[in-house]
């Protein structure tokens, strides 16, 4: 009965360790949703955006009238020709409300409108560039860790071997030399293992650097390409249309559109309203005191201003033409980052279709090599050479599968889809810390 207790006992603290082993685990969604919420670039864009909303405030406040108060007082004294002090005192309230202004304020609304557009298009970009840098992280964790145990498991088959060889040389049965090479082997399997400890160490330091924390229990990521466009041509045609950062391309150049309209503005009047209620005491005006109010219809129109407008005017049409072309680039960029993307996914899939094969391959004629070996047909050699094409085609094979899981992100990343494909979604316009005051 105590026997029972104690597996029992022992079954369950194994239980334990498990789950909490799984409660530690960290998915690759996880991992960008943490960068997402805490990288400086992104809380920058979100503090940038949030920046630009008040500029658009800034321009609506045009639409409405200014209210100021003027107000002196001091002290004077005449000598001539009479000698007397005064203390005068003057007080305005001023009343202003523009009528007309060329249309300048309903185009800068627009201008600044359109800067607001192109830094919520730039902050879902950078979240989808963010996103791919996490994934990449997160991926070669991963892929230097198999490589890792791959080594470990390499230098066990020498171990196995040179066990085999030893036995045989301490009884006459084998050559020494055969016992000097596997040796020679044995040293090179100990150091492949050192060589990919300090490759995922690196990982492992690259990934804390990009995420700010270590990695722990990474989850291998599934189901990527169940989110891809069928097709080149559908990936190149739902890139185009969606990316943020064409999007973000293209309201700037609605700014600076809206901006040469404004630029316009000095071309035409200026027509205000304008209403003053004054109060004035001893001031040489008027001795005694004095309470007025005064209003009027104020008509401003510049005829001449040294070619100033002109030169704006044209500048602005010129910074058109820029972001024209800045988009026009940024279409280029986005059409070629997907046509790369999508060809190094393709290759990615043939080739470890190919690789898989060769895997079998070798790893059937070595364990035949094996065997043969025991029972003298084959040379310690031949088994050697097998084994290491083994974990070279091992090796190889990984590396295709994380080049392609990668390539699936880069996919992803230059359709603008990545983040939602990872079942997540983009910032939010305000950083975390600052959620609960909107």
């Amino acid at each position: 009965m105590r026997k029972s207790y104690r597996w029992m006992t022992l079954l369950f603290a194994g239980m334990m360790v498990v789950a909490s082993g799984n409660a530690m685990a960290e998915t690759l969604p996880e991992a960008v949703q943490y960068m997402l919420s805490t990288h400086p670039d992104i809380r920058a864009t979100q503090y940038n955006y949030l920046a630009k909303k008040q500029e658009v405030e800034q321009a609506r406040a045009r639409y409405y009238p200014t209210l100021d108060f003027n107000g002196s007082y001091g002290f004077k004294n005449r000598r001539a020709p009479v000698d007397e002090s005064t203390n005068p005192e003057e007080y305005t309230l001023s009343l202003r409300q523009n009528v007309y202004d060329g249309e300048l304020k309903s185009n800068e609304v627009q201008r600044h409108e359109a800067r607001v557009l192109s830094t919520a298009f730039y902050l879902q970009g950078s979240s989808e560039n963010i996103a791919l840098k996490a994934s990449e992280a997160y991926l070669n964790v991963l892929r230097q860790l198999e490589l890792h145990e791959l080594a470990k498991e390499n230098l066990t088959i020498h171990d196995r071997i040179y066990d085999q060889i030893k036995m045989r040389s301490d009884s006459g049965v084998d050559f020494k030399a055969n016992l000097d090479h596997i040796k020679g082997r044995q040293a090179l399997a100990q150091s492949n293992v050192i060589v990919t400890e300090i490759n995922l160490n690196d990982a492992k330091t690259n990934y804390q650097a990009i995420l700010g924390r270590m990695p722990e229990n990474l989850v291998k990521p599934q189901g990527l390409d169940k989110t891809l466009p069928a097709t080149l041509e559908d990936a190149e045609q739902l890139a185009v249309a969606n990316h943020p950062i064409l999007k973000s391309a293209d309201a700037d150049l609605e700014a600076r559109r809206m901006q040469y309209e404004s630029a316009k503005s000095p071309y035409l009047p200026i027509v205000d309203l304008e209403a003053d209620k004054r109060w004035t005491n001893e001031t040489d005006a008027f001795n005694g005191f004095q309470d007025e109010i005064e209003g009027r219809v104020r008509l401003r129109y510049n005829f001449l201003n040294g070619g100033k407008d002109k030169a704006r005017r044209m500048e602005t049409f010129e910074q058109i033409n820029e972001a024209q072309e800045i988009r026009n680039h940024t279409h280029r960029q986005v059409i070629e980052s997907i046509r790369l993307s999508w060809m190094a996914h393709k290759a990615a899939q043939d080739k470890t279709k190919h690789l898989e094969e060769y895997v079998q391959a070798t790893s059937s004629t070595s364990e035949a090599f094996t065997k043969q070996w025991n029972i003298g047909k084959r040379t310690m050699l031949d088994v050697l050479d097998t084994e290491a094409e083994v974990v070279n085609a091992k090796k190889d094979l990984i590396n295709a599968k994380y080049d392609g899981t990668y390539a699936q992100c880069r996919i992803l990343n230059g359709t603008g889809t990545l983040v939602h494909a990872l079942g997540l979604e983009w910032p939010g316009e305000r950083p975390a810390d600052l959620a609960q005051d909107k």
